[in-house]
């Protein structure tokens, strides 16, 4: 929480909040809690009220447009700017489209709206390198606050908080 906290600039309570929801979720949805923090961090840097141009909203990007039926017993569509639902909504959609792909990999290229494109645009190792950088947190290795994954000089994000999320939102 405290590394969340720096790492994305948020208040330490809010970002508690926040790991607390992903974890409760993650039991839900059998995912890894750091693989939802992940996606949160990469889709909205942690922001609740994060909306793309193409109408992604929330920590996790979810098109609500395209999901309002999963957001329903949620209290409708302006749940996506709730942080508990949204990330309630976007794990699920997660866990769905890790499930039909088959992998992580497969997963997180079905979330961003790729997939019927041959790449991703560099989003799957964004989160991926995330995930690493969490899982050395919750290990306790000393991981800065400052380190960065290069981002491929192809990439276009196109996914759920980049434009075009197809999935996710």
């Amino acid at each position: 929480t405290n590394w969340l906290s720096k790492r994305y600039r948020v208040a330490n309570d809010a970002i508690d909040m926040l790991v607390s929801a992903s974890y409760l979720t993650a039991k839900d949805t059998k995912l890894d809690p750091l693989l939802i923090l992940s996606v949160i961090a990469i889709e909205s840097r942690f922001n609740p009220f994060s909306e793309s141009p193409v109408g992604a909203q929330g920590l996790m990007q979810v098109m609500s447009r395209v999901h309002k039926d999963r957001f329903n017993e949620l209290g409708g569509v302006k749940a996506a700017l709730n942080p508990v639902a949204n990330i309630k909504v976007g794990a699920t959609i997660l866990r769905d489209c890790i499930k039909a792909a088959g992998s992580i990999e497969g997963g997180l290229k079905r979330y961003v709206g790729a997939t019927d494109n041959e790449s991703d645009g560099g989003y799957g190792n964004l989160v991926l390198a995330e995930y690493r950088r969490l899982k050395d947190v919750a290990a306790g290795k000393p991981v800065s606050v400052f380190s960065t994954t290069a981002k491929p000089a192809n990439a276009t994000r196109s996914g759920p908080g980049f434009g075009r999320g197809l999935f996710r939102g």
